[in-house]
């Protein structure tokens, strides 16, 4: 019943966890509005970058693609601003094609 997403985010957080030696990383993305990231003691929100309406293609895949950029940056331990730009950047590159596939050129 809750519709207050910081407090959503926060309860998830502190839901009990098999590895205790790790603090719960709560991510939701929101598309073009927002991603949100909430831990124990913060909660961040990370605006995408602007993709124009006459680029978009297909949105097929684009939650896929955020998460393989992220945990391509989160498992080699880099901040999570970083992890997040990387998810966008798939992300943004998967909804200008046709289904989930990259153009020829990797995005910069």
């Amino acid at each position: 019943e809750e519709t207050d997403l910081n407090l959503v985010m926060q309860r998830l957080c502190v839901m009990p966890k098999v590895n205790p030696n790790h603090k719960r990383l709560v991510v939701i993305t929101g598309g073009e509005e927002a991603t949100y990231i909430a831990t124990k003691d913060e909660f961040l929100e990370f605006k995408p970058p602007a993709v124009p309406p006459d680029e978009i293609i297909d949105t097929n895949g684009a939650g896929d693609a955020f998460v393989g950029g992220f945990l391509s940056q989160f498992t080699q331990r880099k901040e999570l601003d970083e992890c997040v730009r990387i998810g966008h950047l798939a992300a943004g590159e998967v909804i200008r094609n046709n289904g989930c596939t990259f153009g020829d050129v990797p995005p910069s």
